[in-house]
């Protein structure tokens, strides 16, 4: 949420109009959607800007996530990626990516975030995670945030 704030909600007032009546009329229509990132027979629905995290947790999911976001790319949504540290799928996504984009230069930044806290699977946080903590703790996690017109200039 953090980034978010800083780098998504981003208002400015070039025009000089009322900031606070263009942050609310942009915010008023947010949709989210849940579906199977692998399945690629089912199309991403049109989105200004398309959010992924803590999904990389398989090479294919890696993998699904590379081609997903050069689709939303391409039909000129903003991609942003979240992974956190040690995901098996992360170096997947990347290869796939650098595949399927030749000469992109998209890396994953680090930037502070924090733990979750609270009931989690152990497909999620194994006994080793150090994403979970019984009081959010502070974490470093990798982003990648993409505008389709600095990859297809």
């Amino acid at each position: 949420l953090e980034y978010a704030a800083r780098h998504v909600n981003h208002f400015s007032n070039k025009e000089g109009g009322d900031i606070e009546k263009d942050r609310r009329s942009r915010l008023s229509v947010i949709e989210t959607g849940c579906f199977d990132i692998c399945d690629h027979n089912v199309p991403l629905p049109r989105a200004d800007v398309v959010i992924a995290a803590d999904i990389m947790y398989e090479p294919k999911t890696g993998i699904a996530t590379a081609i997903r976001t050069v689709e939303a790319l391409k039909a000129g949504s903003r991609v942003i990626i979240g992974c956190s540290p040690g995901r098996p799928g992360r170096p997947y996504y990347s290869e796939k990516l650098k595949e399927l984009l030749p000469g992109i230069n998209a890396q994953f930044q680090q930037v502070q975030g924090r733990t979750c806290s609270g009931p989690r699977n152990d497909l999620i946080c194994g006994t080793n995670s150090t994403s979970i903590s019984s009081e959010p703790k502070p974490l470093t996690v990798a982003l990648i945030d993409l505008l389709p017109e600095e990859c297809f200039p």
